[in-house]
């Protein structure tokens, strides 16, 4: 079975016709395995995803517009058109979807390129004629003006795309390109603060305000407790970003602490390269409470901090209906922060 294609698919027994139906892809989103599963056994059910992308999908234009989930595992696909549901209303599976995406993103540059390598290499075997040892080197191909001119079209093209760059001029032998502006935005979240008593096996609650004065001392915790590898230093919890796209265009995100109107909330601060869409945001916040829930929050909240004579546990996250993990302007419309944040970026 080694050597043969394999696709995961639906067989239909004893099939009458095939209809296939035109269907336009207006959002690629990969998930995890487990998710794809979820989503793949029960289409039924509710989508946490679908309610962010309804006004992507309808039937428009003479064809089916949707959202093409993508297993980040095994890159099978499912194209879902939810018509305003919740739920997947219309879906088809797509085998091998992360390839037939890879496909269609290939570039006129990227076709010029191959074209012009297949003919440099064609005329070097011809020119070397009946040699038995063939001898070809990477001057060859660099000497050949058609393949220089390719390679910077398609660098070119693909530095243009990228989600850090605002502006690419390519030029003789040269590409100078400008990058977006750093960006900030913010996402708030209530914290729970738990202290332990000798007299009882469960922590009991207490009031985060009163806390509020050591925001300094905690977000040197934070900070100290994602010294995991160089790039959770530098980035944050960007780095567990699942998304590449996404992770490529947002630079940094840093869990903190801040007071505001004497309480004091957890917040996320996302540097991007630029504005984040709507979308963008909402697969951030989903990643985040995740990181909060059982992430780098849970390891966070096992390690208590003494503040003022309190050890205390930090939670970014809990399990009643009314947490959230939102924008600046939603929680806070038309506010001036009290207190900055101890130094986070």
């Amino acid at each position: 079975m080694k050597d043969k294609l394999i696709l995961n698919t639906n067989l239909i027994c004893k099939a009458d016709r095939f209809i296939p139906a035109k269907c336009a892809v207006e959002k690629v989103i990969e998930v995890s395995d487990s998710e794809f599963m979820t989503f793949s056994y029960n289409p039924m059910k509710q989508n946490h995803y679908l309610p962010e992308y309804k006004d992507l999908m309808g039937y428009y234009d003479g064809a089916y517009h949707g959202v093409l989930f993508v297993n980040e595992q095994s890159g099978d696909g499912l194209f879902v058109n939810s018509e305003g549901y919740d739920y997947a209303r219309y879906a088809q599976y797509i085998p091998n979807a992360r390839e037939i995406v890879q496909a269609h993103e290939q570039t006129a540059a990227l076709g010029n390129l191959k074209k012009y390598m297949d003919n440099c290499i064609d005329g070097l075997i011809k020119h070397q004629g009946k040699d038995k040892e063939i001898r070809i080197t990477l001057e060859d191909f660099f000497s050949d003006i058609d393949i220089a001119d390719a390679i910077i079209e398609y660098a070119a093209e693909v530095i243009d795309n990228h989600p850090q760059i605002a502006d690419c001029l390519p030029g003789l032998g040269v590409i100078e390109a400008t990058s977006h502006e750093l960006t900030e935005t913010k996402l708030y979240c209530p914290l729970t603060f738990a202290m332990e008593t000798e007299d009882s096996e469960y922590p009991y609650e207490v009031d985060p305000a009163n806390y509020a004065r050591y925001t300094v001392k905690i977000n040197e915790a934070i900070r100290q407790s994602l010294t995991i590898d160089e790039d959770e230093i530098k980035h944050g919890l960007n780095a567990y970003t699942h998304s590449e796209q996404l992770a490529k265009k947002v630079y940094s995100i840093f869990p903190g602490v801040e007071a505001r109107n004497g309480d004091l909330y957890g917040v996320f601060t996302i540097k991007s390269y630029g504005e984040l869409e709507d979308t963008e945001l909402a697969q951030i916040t989903r990643e985040m409470i995740g990181q909060a829930a059982d992430g780098w929050g849970e390891g966070f909240e096992q390690h208590p901090l003494m503040l003022g004579g309190d050890e205390v546990c930090i939670s970014f996250w809990n399990s009643d209906d009314d947490y959230f993990l939102k924008p600046e302007s939603e929680v806070f419309p038309n506010q001036e922060i009290s207190q900055t944040m101890g130094g986070l970026s």
